[in-house]
């Protein structure tokens, strides 16, 4: 997955299983991106 965000961070998340990622890990790599829930549910 890739996402090109409008903040200039781009974000890429290696994912072999070709499914969903986790709720739980989806909030970890958003926070060691500083990215606010916010942010991402305007994106």
């Amino acid at each position: 997955m890739n996402f090109g965000l409008a903040i200039g961070i781009r974000v890429v998340l290696p994912n072999p299983h070709q499914g969903d990622i986790s709720r739980d890990l989806l909030a970890r790599i958003l926070r060691q991106a500083g990215i606010s829930r916010e942010e991402w549910e305007e994106l």
